[in-house]
């Protein structure tokens, strides 16, 4: 972050374990996080209380972290309880319609912002699996099944944009769900750098970067809304066995 300025970066920590926020705090303070960290005036606030992309660049708190479960916002105001402030679309969805009906939340969702988990599963041994050979089909502009389809859709339906987008395999699609973000904040999107390429799947290589592998559960979420917090990159982050991962 330092490296870049004028982003905002979103975190969602799946706090699966329900570890105290205070172990998560121990985390940030070491990493200097906090100090970048974003803490609203109070436990929850309604979409339209959420400050501007411009205001948190210029107090110098661009890291906006909510956590699923055991958020204490006397304890540590910055670790911002998700779901009495954002409500999510089901997840681990494996037909294509991707519905915009509300999932869960703790909440008001005429006022809250809200999120579309928009990311196609594959059921095997039993278990939802991602989906990774319709991810260019799924994270597309248009078309059934597209992450686009789906913005259209719930943009429909409540009158409003998702706030945040969270998808798998980012990378597939040529850029598709940055220039569905773009589309839904009314810009233009011109990217200057081209987007990761993904990595055949099954193959290896002892040389992979970081920008041209394929992380399954590597996620990206944009904030959407008029004046408010805008086209933000998240990383979903779960807590498995008290160790931090990428999910």
């Amino acid at each position: 972050m330092d490296a870049n300025p004028n982003d905002v970066v979103t975190i969602l920590i799946v706090n699966s374990d329900n570890l105290a926020p205070s172990q998560f705090d121990a985390a940030f303070k070491t990493a200097g996080a906090d100090t970048l960290s974003y803490s609203p005036p109070s436990a929850s606030l309604p979409a339209s209380g959420w400050p501007t992309l411009g205001s948190l660049i210029d107090s110098g708190t661009r890291l906006v972290t909510f956590l699923s479960t055991t958020a204490d916002f006397t304890s540590v105001p910055y670790l911002i309880d998700e779901f009495t402030n954002v409500w999510e679309t089901a997840y681990d969805v494996t037909d294509t319609t991707f519905n915009c009906d509300v999932n869960r939340t703790n909440g008001d969702t005429s006022t809250q912002m809200f999120l579309i988990n928009h990311f196609l599963d594959q059921i095997i041994i039993g278990f939802p699996a991602p989906d990774v050979t319709q991810a260019n089909t799924t994270n597309g502009v248009s078309g059934v099944g597209s992450l686009g389809q789906q913005v259209q859709t719930c943009a429909t339906e409540y009158g409003r944009n998702p706030n945040f987008l969270l998808v798998d395999f980012y990378e597939y699609g040529g850029g598709s769900v940055f220039q569905v973000a773009a589309t839904a904040n009314g810009v233009d999107y011109s990217p200057s750098t081209s987007v990761a390429t993904p990595m055949a799947q099954g193959s290896a290589t002892n040389t992979a970067s970081a920008s041209s592998t394929s992380t399954p559960n590597t996620a990206i979420s944009f904030h959407l809304g008029q004046g408010s917090v805008c086209a933000t990159l998240a990383m979903v982050i779960g807590v498995a066995l008290g160790a931090m991962n990428i999910v």
